[in-house]
């Protein structure tokens, strides 16, 4: 049994992730440090949520440079974090371009957005499937976390459909809209295929389920922090509707670790064999 490895990252990859998080530091800290960054731009029903993203954002910079490092040492689990991180940084800022975010940085969100996709794509395409589905063949849980991420997707739906239905036909302009199509376009359908495709134990499934949870994270983190500030500050919000995606989260954070668990049990089975 071998310890699992990935092959060394693509130049490519490295330069467009560095030129990710020089962009990201720039702008993700003009919103948090800079005050009334986005005053007359951002609705103020989501300033909060606005700014508690480019925290997250700002965050992922330190850890994107340690996935770079632990994935030039051969981790899988380092590329998978890797691109989960770019998924999510891609994602927001695309949120922040389609919305019309008009700030002086909004070339900067389309360039994130733009590099994104290309590692994502590099970096899928170099990922060692055969290996995490052999790793994860094992996992607990198996068909309890595929049965979750269809779930997950299903939830989406469930929540973001009736908003939009609610807008149309619609003579005012509403923001908001724009995370909701990526999330029902792309977010929720990859989430009910890498659901099924776990259940049937193909490759694919195993791989991006890793990176879905660790994304996941990454934006409803974003989400639930803000809801909690706007509650605690006495803003208009709904508290059933962040109990119930507090109780999705802790969901996605032990799956997450019932995951990447495997890949400790693995290693340590490959270790006692040499």
């Amino acid at each position: 049994m071998r310890i699992i490895t990935s092959p060394q990252p693509a130049r490519l990859e490295e330069i467009f992730t560095l030129l990710i998080g020089l962009l990201v530091l720039a702008a993700a800290g003009a919103g948090v440090f800079i005050p009334g960054f986005y005053g007359g731009i951002v609705d103020p029903r989501y300033a909060t949520g606005t700014i508690t993203a480019d925290a997250v954002s700002l965050i992922c910079v330190p850890l994107l440079a340690v996935c770079v490092w632990l994935a030039r040492r051969g981790s899988q689990v380092a590329r998978m974090v890797w691109i989960a991180l770019v998924v999510y940084l891609g994602y927001a800022y695309a949120t922040y371009a389609f919305d019309r975010l008009y700030t002086i940085f909004f070339l900067a969100y389309v360039a994130i957005f733009s590099f994104s996709c290309m590692v994502v794509v590099s970096l899928l395409a170099r990922l060692e499937v055969g290996q995490l589905a052999e790793t994860t063949r094992e996992m607990p849980l198996h068909r309890v976390t595929a049965g979750f991420l269809v779930f997950t997707g299903l939830v989406l739906y469930a929540i973001e459909l009736p908003i939009i239905f609610g807008r149309i036909p619609g003579d005012t302009l509403s923001g908001g809209t724009p995370f909701m199509v990526l999330d029902l376009a792309l977010v929720a359908p990859l989430s009910i295929l890498t659901g099924v495709w776990l259940w049937q134990r193909q490759p694919w499934g195993a791989a991006l389920t890793g990176i879905f949870l660790i994304k996941a994270i990454t934006l409803m983190s974003s989400f639930l922090v803000a809801d909690y500030m706007d509650w605690f500050a006495g803003r208009p919000m709904e508290p059933s509707a962040t109990l119930a995606f507090t109780f999705i989260y802790l969901g996605v954070c032990f799956f997450t670790w019932n995951y990447f668990a495997a890949f400790a049990k693995q290693s340590g089975k490959a270790e006692a064999s040499l």
